[in-house]
């Protein structure tokens, strides 16, 4: 998947430098180059996040300390708002 994001923004990039092409055709170009790059950029970010944790679970096995690297329930997929939580009968 990363080697097709990057294919795509080599090819947008191309597109963009075009000067035989139109003003809007190029403005569009360059829109589907800012969202490609920016889901590769995420995608690259969730990538190093997830080998950090690995790398830390070793490490934290390897020194016998408690697991720390598990997402809470109250993390990014879990509930925002606490107090509401706590409120609702």
């Amino acid at each position: 998947m990363v080697r097709e994001l990057r294919q795509n923004l080599a090819r947008c990039g191309r597109v963009i430098v075009d000067e035989n092409l139109d003003l809007k055709t190029r403005g569009r170009w360059t829109q589907l180059y800012n969202n490609t790059s920016q889901i590769l950029n995420q995608l690259l970010k969730d990538r190093q996040m997830r080998d950090w944790e690995n790398r830390l679970r070793e490490i934290e096995k390897y020194r016998g300390i408690p697991g720390r690297t598990g997402r809470s329930p109250d993390g990014p997929s879990g509930p925002r708002d606490c107090k509401a939580r706590e409120i609702a009968p």
